[in-house]
């Protein structure tokens, strides 16, 4: 962990990155919450949250050909500036309450577009900091950073939007979302070659194999178990009878636990297995969410979000690392491409899905039913592709 922490480069981006982060959570919250009040729908919630997320279907690919041909920091710099925009349009609307669920989707399209191109840069232009050197602890340390803003988000966000007002939450992303633009423009581009040690351990041509079937697995998590988080301002509201205020702190709950599983990867250092680890973290959060699902008590639930928001990190942690160990240089913008696909493209999938399911039976019987195919999926991976399971 100190020897990502001594690389300045990486500290800016750590940074900037947090602001980024934290202001998109504070929105997220914001969108939930306007969606229940427009709607009062589960399905329009998963909806929404599909909609926003359908790009990475879509555009992922794009942007690893995007991260692999031009200058990485350049994409950010202009990316990030569309973003603001977006979000600063959606606050002017809903501020003069011009909003619709239908505004909604056709700007939540707009952002997804540019998020979706824009992470597998993000993803090698992290690589290019640190030059493939403390891979893991840097990128442990990336998925921290995401964990407390998905934690100190949301907090602010309930607060936000219960006194402030929804509209504020959207201006807060405007703003939080350009300083990684600007840093993006002022740091000079640099790709540090890969050290001998590390291109020793794997070969220059990378497994794409491996990152295709691995990606498989992952994306049966992203649809199954990821998206009880568009789901849960529904769960806050009917199941638990939660205002906005609770609702941002039973969010919250689940960041306090990624903060612990990132801070624990984090110190944990260069870890070996990873792909007997991701299945193993994938099965215990499948199970959590069936578990959350019985559950009725506050103080539990919190216990059990927290939990969930721990394998939240150690999955994208882990299998964005394993995912750069196996690609070679020259593709490295589209294997995590690939893993984007898998990791961000599947959760439009399982919102729309899971969404419509629980406007039928319910909120917690669809993820129950969802959390116990998972496992099942778990299974399959660990028992069937023993050679993608110890490919990193």
């Amino acid at each position: 962990m100190l020897a990502a922490l001594s690389n300045r480069r990486f500290v800016a981006y750590l940074v900037t990155s947090a602001l980024s982060d934290g202001g998109y959570w504070i929105a997220s919250i914001a969108q939930g919450w306007l969606v229940v009040k427009l709607t009062n729908s589960p399905f329009w919630l998963g909806t929404v949250a599909a909609v926003a997320q359908l790009p990475f279907l879509l555009f992922s690919l794009a942007g690893g050909d995007l991260a692999d041909r031009f200058d990485r920091r350049a994409v950010v710099a202009v990316n990030n500036a569309l973003i603001a925009l977006i979000a600063l349009t959606t606050a002017v609307l809903i501020a003069r309450g011009s909003i619709t669920v239908w505004w909604l989707l056709g700007l939540g399209f707009a952002a997804g577009t540019i998020t979706a191109l824009e992470h597998p840069v993000d993803r090698a232009w992290l690589y290019d900091l640190v030059g493939g050197r403390a891979l893991g602890s840097s990128i442990a340390l990336s998925s921290l950073e995401w964990s407390i803003a998905r934690t100190v988000g949301p907090a602010l966000g309930g607060v936000a939007i219960a006194t402030v007002g929804i509209a504020a939450g959207y201006a807060a992303y405007a703003a939080l979302t350009l300083p990684i633009g600007l840093l993006a423009l002022f740091l000079r581009s640099q790709r540090v070659a890969t050290p001998a040690g590390a291109a020793a351990a794997a070969p220059p041509a990378g497994q794409p194999h491996a990152i295709v079937v691995f990606s498989f697995f992952i994306a049966t998590f992203t649809i199954g178990v990821t998206p009880y988080i568009a789901l849960l301002p529904d769960i806050a509201r009917n199941g638990f009878g939660a205002g906005a205020k609770l609702y941002g702190l039973m969010a919250a709950a689940g960041g306090v636990g990624a903060i612990c599983g990132g801070l624990a990867l984090a110190l944990a250092g260069e870890l070996r297995h990873k792909g007997r680890l991701v299945p193993i973290a994938a099965f215990c959060g499948a199970a959590l969410l069936a578990g959350f699902t019985r559950v009725h008590a506050l103080v539990p639930a919190m216990l059990l979000l927290a939990a969930m928001g721990a394998v939240d990190t150690l999955m994208y942690a882990l299998a964005n690392t394993y995912v750069q160990e196996c690609a070679g240089d020259a593709q490295r913008g589209r294997a995590n491409a690939i893993f984007s696909l898998a990791f961000l493209g599947g959760i439009p999938i399982g919102s729309v899905i899971l969404g419509a399911f629980a406007a039928r039976i319910g909120t917690n019987s669809t993820l129950a039913w969802s959390g116990v195919a998972v496992c099942v999926s778990s299974l399959v991976f660990w028992f069937c592709a023993p050679a993608t399971r110890e490919a990193a």
